[in-house]
């Protein structure tokens, strides 16, 4: 994800994992938010509102999502 980006505010009916690979932003979980960098793991429970936001005015965030059961359409849901 580019510096300064974000990623739609959304949530799944499946859980998720984020491993921060590099770089580093602000998870946004529900109500919570919290700082994540390099080697973060982050799990996402399912129905949990999320988005994630890369702070860095330089720096891309690179990240390994795994989503369980496997993403569909379907099963995400963009939140406004």
């Amino acid at each position: 994800m580019l510096p300064g980006k974000k990623t739609k505010k959304h949530s799944l009916k499946t859980s998720e994992i984020y491993y921060i690979i590099s770089g580093n932003g602000m998870m946004h979980i529900g109500e919570k938010e919290f700082e994540v960098s390099a080697h973060d793991t982050i799990y996402i429970p399912p129905h949990s509102i999320q988005f994630i936001e890369n702070t860095s005015k330089t720096e891309e965030i690179v990240a390994l999502a795994i989503v369980d059961p496997c993403w569909k359409r379907e099963n995400e849901t963009i939140h406004e």
